[in-house]
């Protein structure tokens, strides 16, 4: 994918002449409310070249879901596929383990090398890394290049951490893949429960998710493709290799994988999730520890000077998309380009879930997301009328 200015160029103008073209009408549904641009839109998945996607638009009482299919084979969204949603997982992630320190009593600033028992004990370079830092980015860890062949070799996080550390704990941001899957380790060590049964105690049961980060447990012909269209991979991927590994038991020492980003869920389960941030319910989460998650704790910098980030949770403050606070997680990996955001003060939502699109950003924010963003809160959902049916 596209990381830096040049690649990202590079990228940008390879896009139109390399990637495989998405259907002049790719719109097959809309239900709910009508879309009153529905053009425009269709044109965005065309720009992007997105194949197969769930977009759900939602205002007060009034949601409308746009289904589309792709130029490839198996891309035909329909309101029941799952989606592996990739960073997305993180806000998940931290509702659960947001949770489990309410119920044991844990503060945000526990030292994480406690939280991890015996794993955390092998692990000196986790000395005054908190729980905090670990949901914040802050933990100064950056990921190594080879993350995910250390993941799927099962190596023990305490032997990755020996070349991941590059700061101080809380003296830089720095999206942290490695990090945020320590979370996944922290569960399981607290709870005594491997890490998608503990996510599914602790977040989806609760909210009445249909989600899971055992891939086994997706039906298969529900469960969306995954292609990457530039370079063009046709891969149709619908279980990455760790995801098909069966989670046997709980295993803190090698389960920091799966919190980063092995979230498969439904469209309509994630706004479900959408609607908890935006409103909270007390049963769930003392709104104390919701409000804490929508506090900013970091900023991208001047690579990304309108995005900022809090606990899980990705904050952007830029006027040509919203005069408000957009909040919510962007997911890229192995060609998806995901988004699940809410403005603060209006409560409008959009979620867009596909199975292959551009991957192009402005400094950190995916291009996709961005015009998206714009089209939702700028143009569409703004037309809409609460009478209107």
């Amino acid at each position: 994918m596209p990381t830096t200015k040049m690649k990202n160029l590079a990228y940008r103008l390879a896009l139109p002449i390399m990637a495989p073209r998405t259907p002049a009408r790719p719109v097959h549904l809309v239900s709910g409310h009508p879309l009153n641009h529905a053009g425009r839109y269709a044109r965005l998945l065309r720009r992007h070249h997105v194949q197969g996607a769930s977009t759900l638009f939602a205002s007060g009482e009034d949601c409308s879901l746009a289904l589309s299919h792709g130029s490839l084979p198996g891309h035909e969204a329909r309101e029941d596929t799952w989606y592996r949603v990739a960073s997305i997982t993180k806000m998940a992630a931290t509702l659960a383990c947001l949770r489990l320190c309410a119920l044991k009593q844990v503060p945000l600033d526990a030292p994480a090398a406690e939280l991890l028992g015996e794993a955390g004990k092998a692990c000196p370079e986790l000395q005054g890394v908190t729980l905090r830092h670990l949901l914040s980015h802050t933990a100064g860890l950056q990921d190594p290049p080879d993350l995910e062949q250390i993941l799927e070799a099962g190596v023990p996080f305490s032997e990755v951490m020996k070349k991941a550390r590059f700061a101080s704990p809380g003296t830089a941001f720095r999206y942290s893949n490695l990090g945020f899957g320590l979370v996944g380790s922290v569960l399981e060590s607290l709870s005594g429960e491997p890490v998608d049964r503990a996510l599914r105690q602790l977040c989806f049961d609760p909210l009445g998710l249909e989600a899971t980060v055992n891939a086994g447990e997706v039906p298969p012909e529900k469960n969306m493709p995954i292609t990457r269209i530039l370079p063009f991979r046709n891969q149709h991927l619908r279980v990455t290799p760790l995801g098909s590994r069966e989670i046997s038991g709980p295993d803190p020492a090698r389960h920091y994988g799966y919190t980063a980003g092995s979230m498969y869920i439904t469209v309509q389960s994630l706004f479900v999730l959408m609607r908890f941030f935006r409103d909270g319910r007390p049963d769930v989460l003392p709104e104390e520890l919701r409000r804490e998650m929508l506090t900013q704790q970091a900023e991208y910098g001047p690579i990304s000077p309108t995005l900022s980030y809090g606990l899980g949770m990705l904050f952007i403050r830029d006027p040509a998309l919203s005069s408000d606070r957009i909040v919510g997680h962007q997911g890229f990996a192995y060609g998806c380009a995901d988004g699940a955001f809410f403005e603060e003060d209006t409560g409008r939502i959009l979620i867009t879930l596909n199975g292959g699109a551009s991957e192009a950003r402005q400094g950190r924010l995916g291009l996709l997301n961005r015009d998206l963003l714009r089209f939702a809160f700028q143009k569409e959902v703004p037309s809409w009328k609460p009478s209107q049916k």
